[in-house]
């Protein structure tokens, strides 16, 4: 920190109450079209909860994105005297001016580089007395700096940014009470795992090895006594990346994965970091049931059924991994169709943004309806949740971290303060880290620091939380629209999905593993986190049902161009291959393309054993001769089309009756004949008739 030079006692008096006055502040605004383009970060608050005597540091850093350098840089204290009361205004400090803007203090600054070329960055560092910012009651107060810069006018400065938190000072006042609060720990990645068992990419192989997102999420609580909630899915895909496993390419191709070991070293920290907790086990993949319920309430039950019966069945081979019957619903919102969804699936308890049901009833834990039902609801703490949240749209690690810290510490100074205040003790609350979340490990350092060391912080896990002995009962708010769900389009795409599969169920004629994976990942296509990468949603839907496609396409139908009937009611022999490794079931539909010339018998539903070729027989009957158009569509044994349709001709050439009339005449001719030369063998020979032989000529005289 750096101070200007003394002045006059008077003249600071006068100063000091002209920076209070609001023709002082109005001076502040500036027209950020015509500002230079700056960008100031809070990096550093310590003491992060200051008391009187102590000194207070700030610091950060300036950034100079525009085009021109920046001169007389300077970073200048801006605080408020007056202590906040809304925790909503805890929020906003950070981002919204004119909430407590307060004044500056001209006597704490610190000048930066002059100039500051277009692109750099300095830092900056102000040392202020907290006795000197003369605060007037235990509270929560704005604090940060004011970043000046020289305008185009000689003498002319202008406010370009202003950065600010908060800080909560609690000296005078009495210990505070103690606030119990618990801590989700979500752990679930975007679905990778395709029915052939590759998977998509190498994504969730960067997130679980060392430094990765997911291997910070395991190892930063340590002891903290977090709440996990996992999504199944991610397990299982880590567990069968262990044995080696394949990555599809775009073009269909396959390579080895490089992530097994990692899957074996995250599995196993995994493992240690939830030792005795029994972490609640998410429907698989954790759709998104309120999507499907917007245009399908009945398919939403059905959804959230099957998740919750495959969660299940995967927990009864592994029961020592955690506990079934917790649902989060994306966002923490559901309506009331949604709730009745997984209440009839078999759902008991369901993780909600405390706003979004009424009446607030002041605690965690209440009971909320469910159509003819009701569930538990645990109620997240909008404002703690939200500060996580926001924290992360902050631009770096650092300032993420500052923030979150502050305004949790802020915001639970308040609570406990009204509490302290109305003589009472504080609610427990229950709040998350976001679900989905890859934090950098600075920011899920802050978050559980600042959950384990803040004094008037317990940090305490559900399963130990107090709940009321008759939890009060909520009604989900009304939703206002369908912001943010997976779309129509989106679901549309899934539904092909999920009608390639039943094709697939209906080809096969025993039960294959496969439809079971198809089936799993119509779930994993669902999945509520894909509402934050939509796009990455649709891709793995297209690669599952693409696989399926490909697997029916390996069933078809060898159609000849012509076939010639030999009568007018005969048959004609069509190929079928099954390139698979499943005997399939199949049916031929046969349509003449002119009814009346020409009819074609139902082929009853053909068994092709697998890897094979099967003659399928067509019988066909003429009504006349020529040649008719006839379609081929080879089908599943529920009418699914395999492949497109063929078309050949039958030629009809009436030729039994005709040819037999024809062969009947010649023989009856030939019959005749060789009667007629018999009987003239036999005949006597005095009945033949010679031939008369002419008298010799006598010689005449002379």
């Amino acid at each position: 920190m750096r101070r200007s030079s003394p002045l006059p006692a008077a003249l600071l008096v006068v100063a000091a109450g002209l920076l209070t006055a609001p023709a002082a502040l109005a001076q502040d605004t500036t027209d950020a079209d015509a500002a230079p383009a700056v960008r100031a970060f809070l990096h550093t608050v310590e003491p992060a909860a200051p008391e009187p005597g102590d000194t207070l540091v700030l610091a950060g850093t300036v950034e100079n994105t525009g085009d021109e350098p920046l001169h007389d840089v300077k970073a200048l204290l801006r605080y408020s005297r007056i202590p906040l009361t809304d925790r909503a205004d805890v929020r906003a400090i950070p981002t919204d001016p004119r909430v407590a803007r307060g004044q500056r203090h001209i006597d704490y600054f610190d000048p930066l580089a002059d100039p500051l070329p277009p692109g750099q960055a300095a830092d900056y560092r102000l040392e202020v007395p907290v006795d000197a910012m003369d605060f007037t009651a235990p509270g929560v107060y704005a604090v940060g700096v004011d970043i000046r810069v020289d305008g185009d006018s000689p003498g002319d400065r202008l406010t370009v940014d202003t950065s600010r938190t908060v800080v909560p000072l609690l000296a005078g006042a009495d210990p505070l009470p103690a606030i119990s609060v618990a801590l989700l720990w979500p752990l679930a990645a975007q679905p990778s795992l395709l029915p052939s068992g590759a998977l998509t990419g190498e994504g969730l192989a960067d997130q679980i090895s060392p430094g990765g997102a997911l291997s910070t999420l395991v190892d930063a609580p340590g002891d903290a006594p977090v709440s996990w909630v996992v999504d199944p899915d991610l397990l299982g895909t880590a567990e069968t990346m262990t044995d080696g496993y394949q990555v599809a390419g775009a073009d269909g191709s396959t390579s080895e994965g490089r992530g097994a070991a990692d899957a074996v070293a995250w599995g196993e920290a995994f493992a240690i970091a939830t030792d005795g907790d029994q972490p609640s086990i998410l429907p698989y993949a954790n759709p998104d049931v309120q999507a499907v319920a917007r245009a399908d309430p009945a398919a939403a039950s059905d959804t959230a059924r099957r998740a919750l019966a495959r969660t299940r069945e995967w927990l009864a081979e592994r029961p020592t991994v955690g506990r079934a019957g917790l649902a989060w619903p994306a966002g923490g919102i559901a309506d009331e169709v949604t709730l009745s969804a997984l209440a009839s699936a078999g759902v008991r308890t369901v993780v909600l943004s405390a706003d979004s049901v009424r009446p607030l009833t002041g605690s965690p834990v209440a009971r909320v309806g469910a159509g003819e039902r009701e569930l538990d609801a645990v109620l997240l703490d909008a404002g703690l949740e939200a500060a996580v949240g926001d924290a992360l749209t902050a631009p770096d690690p650092a300032a993420a971290a500052l923030r979150l810290r502050q305004s949790w510490m802020a915001e639970t100074a308040l609570l406990s303060l009204e509490a302290q205040a109305a003589d009472d003790s504080p609610p427990p609350l229950v709040t998350a880290a976001p679900y989905g979340w890859r934090p950098d490990p600075a920011v899920a350092r802050a978050l559980l620091d600042v959950w384990t060391t803040t004094p008037w912080i317990s940090a305490t896990s559900l399963a130990t939380l107090d709940a009321p002995a008759e939890p009060a009962l909520v009604v989900p708010r009304p939703r206002a629209d369908a912001a943010g769900e997976l779309s129509d389009a989106y679901l549309a795409s899934v539904a092909e999905l999920r009608d390639q599969t039943a094709h697939y169920e209906a080809l096969v004629a025993e039960p294959d593993p496969l439809t079971d994976q198809l089936e799993i990942a119509e779930l994993r296509a669902l999945a509520s986190i894909w509402r934050d990468d939509p796009e990455a949603g649709v891709a793995y839907t297209r690669l599952a049902t693409a696989e399926v496609r490909d697997r029916l396409a390996q069933v078809s139908v060898h159609v000849p161009e012509s076939v010639t009937l030999s009568s007018s009611r005969g048959g004609f022999p069509l190929t079928v291959s099954n390139g698979l490794d499943r005997t399939v079931v199949v049916r031929l539909e046969l349509t003449a393309g002119i009814p009346d010339r020409i009819t074609v018998e139902q082929v009853p539903p053909q068994p092709v054993e697998a890897g094979e070729n099967a003659s399928v027989d067509v019988i066909a009957e003429a009504a006349t001769n020529g040649k008719v158009p006839v379609t081929v569509q080879l089908t599943a044994s529920d009418g699914a089309p395999l492949g497109p349709a063929q078309r050949m001709i039958v030629n009809a050439t009436d030729y039994g009756r005709i040819g037999w009339f024809v062969v009947g005449a010649a023989a009856l001719l030939f019959l005749g004949g060789a009667v007629i030369r018999v009987l003239r063998r036999r005949r006597p020979v005095d009945d033949v008739e010679l031939p008369v032989q002419p008298e010799p000529l006598r010689e005449t005289a002379r």
